[in-house]
């Protein structure tokens, strides 16, 4: 409930946010969610589909406290009618207990991609930071620095000095 003297005094605080992104939606979910606020969920989420045209959500758990069955349906049946509207879904940020907890349930989440974090979730859908180097730079940039350390290859300020004398 809103307080009259808020400056907001419309906004709902109990609302999931949903945050537009390049094409994209991103849904952080954080402490315990109500079956309530779990039922609106899906329907702001799927309006913001639809007014948005979003290709890609990801569902950021990592900020819960508790997954239980219940929201693991909601989450599917979300999943699953956004699917329908075009749109990919990517669950990030589970834990070890939430997946071993899902596993022995029996609990299936068809239709949902998986990462570890929001920018892997992200990747997944084609996000990534201008000028972020690609998993084979970051390797040759490893493998370098490794030679640098072990003297296999002068570091670039010695190879500079050696070449202007």
């Amino acid at each position: 409930m809103s307080h009259p003297d808020s400056p907001h005094p419309s906004r709902d605080l109990s609302r999931i946010p949903i945050i537009p992104l390049w094409g994209q939606l991103i849904v952080p979910l954080q402490g315990d969610i109500t079956d309530a606020q779990a039922a609106q969920l899906c329907s702001d989420v799927l309006r913001d589909i639809q007014r948005t045209g979003a290709k890609g959500m990801v569902v950021d758990i990592s900020g819960l406290w508790l997954v239980d069955s219940h929201l693991c349906a909601v989450l599917a049946r979300l999943a699953a009618s956004a699917r329908l509207m075009g749109t990919r879904t990517v669950l990030c940020g589970m834990g070890a207990d939430v997946a071993l907890t899902l596993q022995s349930m029996g609990i299936q989440l068809d239709n949902v991609e998986t990462a570890l974090g929001l920018e892997e979730g992200l990747s997944l859908l084609g996000v990534r930071a201008v000028g972020a180097r690609t998993p084979e730079a970051e390797r040759e940039e490893s493998r370098r620095l490794a030679d640098e350390m072990l003297g296999f290859v002068a570091p670039p300020s010695a190879r500079s000095t050696a070449s202007s004398s």
